[in-house]
């Protein structure tokens, strides 16, 4: 082989392993809007660690009552990203609104976004609209139940809670965060 045979092949080879990468990690490729319309492309979050929120409309008390307790916890947790921190991203499972729906659904969700306090506000992630249920799917969720879903930084499951935050699952939890925090 020649040289310049040898750097295409190696140019080749990188290029397969980004892309098989890319296909091994949930986020990638995916774009969400929040509830004022504005596109969240989730492969900024490359490399960081994520816990993911995961709720449809029934959910979404079980969803709040999670974000609480964690909150509580005092963990290191950001809205979207920061240095040492885990990204903390909420995300409404709206695959069940139809297409003439969704304008109404993401008016009351802004409402809903509006309504929230100072403090609340800078210590949650946007909310982000997942219209077609691509995360709750591809993490195999329940409907009706939260799903919370902790990524290490290369995107892979490191922890996975559904439903109401019981005592312990918020401990498991709270647990595995600490062992992907950044140091």
């Amino acid at each position: 082989m020649t040289h310049k045979t040898w750097r295409w092949a190696l140019v080749l080879a990188a290029v397969l392993a980004c892309r098989a990468a890319a296909a091994d990690d949930p986020l990638a490729g995916l774009v969400l809007d929040d509830a004022s319309g504005r596109p969240r492309a989730l492969d900024e979050l490359r490399g960081r660690p994520v816990l993911l929120v995961i709720a449809d409309r029934r959910a979404s008390q079980q969803a709040n009552e999670w974000g609480a307790r964690l909150a509580a916890l005092g963990l290191a947790l950001a809205p979207w990203s920061g240095p040492g921190r885990v990204a903390w991203l909420s995300i409404a499972d709206l695959r069940g609104v139809p297409e003439y729906a969704r304008e109404d659904a993401r008016d009351r969700l802004r409402e809903r976004e509006a309504g929230r306090g100072e403090l609340e506000r800078r210590q949650c992630s946007p909310l982000l609209l997942d219209w077609d249920g691509r995360l709750a799917e591809s993490f195999q969720g329940t409907r009706g139940e939260a799903l919370l879903v902790l990524l290490s930084q290369d995107h892979r499951i490191v922890h996975r809670e559904q439903g109401a935050p019981a005592d312990e699952a918020v401990g498991r939890l709270g647990a595995a965060v600490d062992t992907v925090t950044p140091r």
